[in-house]
């Protein structure tokens, strides 16, 4: 491997993680100029990756679908079961867990 693979390669990895930790803090939709600041810097950012290698722009952007997919996968999953749990809550009358049990599912939503 030469230098300007590894530089290459190293330059990838950091806009990544910079990617990530700007994608963290941002919530879309969201109108404080906070938002739009940290907006710019990740069309920045993404830039940057597309222009050092397309393909790892695109790589990236797959990554970040499949752990979106994962995590409404892994939520559904827990709403299934909190929501078995309070039926079988329902049978006791412990009406307190039930309403955190709700909010709980609620927050999945």
């Amino acid at each position: 491997m030469t230098f300007q693979e590894i530089s290459k390669l190293m330059e990838i990895q950091y806009l990544k993680g910079r990617l990530d930790e700007l994608y963290k803090g941002y919530v879309p939709n969201y109108s404080s100029t906070d938002n739009r600041i940290v907006d710019s810097r990740i069309s920045k950012y993404e830039e940057k990756l597309k222009n050092i290698d397309e393909i790892a722009f695109y790589l990236y952007y797959v990554e970040r679908e499949n752990q979106r997919f994962s995590k409404s996968k892994g939520k559904a999953k827990m709403a299934s079961l909190l929501s078995t749990i309070k039926d079988r809550l329902v049978e006791l009358n412990d009406n307190t867990l039930i309403k955190e049990i709700e909010e709980q599912i609620n927050s999945y939503k």
